[in-house]
């Protein structure tokens, strides 16, 4: 086996896992909610549009206060919509899961191994350094 299939193969364990699998699946959910599908997109949207006018310096600052007010206005209807924040949760936790995954590749290759008994699971862990 090559180190490419070895790749492809670790990353195919981190997608059947089940954090992999809540993410596929809140995603599966998301995508067939036309609802949820148009708010986010709403969302996106509008911050990209106040990006752009705040890279372009047309909006002053009480413009950008309130800009920002609105933005988090948006966030807070998010986050009420369960099927979007069921997703949002589920995809920080399998970056969290890559993360932990990244971070033992790293360490082993830098030689700078956890402590030991470390099983690379970092829930209830003070951390490695």
């Amino acid at each position: 086996m090559t180190i490419f299939e070895q790749a492809r193969e670790l990353a195919n364990a981190l997608l059947e896992s089940e954090q992999g699998k809540k993410m596929k699946e809140t995603q599966y959910i998301f995508d067939g909610n036309e609802e949820a599908r148009q708010q986010l997109l709403d969302y996106t949207n509008y911050r990209e549009a106040i990006n752009t006018r705040i890279q372009s310096g047309e909006l002053s600052q009480d413009e950008m206060k309130s800009e920002a007010k609105k933005l988090q206005e948006m966030i807070t209807e998010l986050k009420k919509n369960p099927i979007i924040n069921d997703m949002v949760v589920a995809e920080g936790n399998f970056r969290a899961l890559v993360d932990q995954v990244m971070n033992i590749f790293n360490s082993t290759l830098t030689g700078d191994m956890p402590e030991e008994g470390c099983n690379g699971q970092c829930s209830g862990c003070s951390g490695c350094h």
